[in-house]
């Protein structure tokens, strides 16, 4: 699988923010005002189920209750958050040596 791919199913499934502009011109397309917000997406199951069976996982999670769906979004968000707090503790250092 592409590696852009993988990043992008494991932000999905981690949850992010992105920021949100909003922009007004007048009628001579003179920009008067400019917002900008952030917002924040939450953890996809959809992309929590897809990193599981990309993993080689065999649970069947169509046979699962939604408790046991549950406690295991709960345990791979913590796995998650996990590996991501190291991936940004690495670029944060990196980005102070730079």
């Amino acid at each position: 699988m592409n590696d852009d791919i993988d990043e992008a199913i494991l932000r999905k499934a981690v949850g992010y923010d992105v920021q949100e502009v909003v922009e007004e011109y007048s009628g001579e397309n003179e920009l008067i005002k400019r917002k900008v917000s952030s917002k924040h997406m939450p953890p996809d199951m959809t992309a929590i189920k897809t990193i599981l069976e990309l993993k080689g996982q065999e649970n069947d999670l169509a046979k699962m209750s939604d408790e046991e769906l549950e406690q295991l979004k709960t345990k791979l968000l913590g796995q998650l958050k996990d590996l991501t707090k190291g991936e940004n503790n690495e670029s944060n250092h990196s980005n102070k040596q730079d």
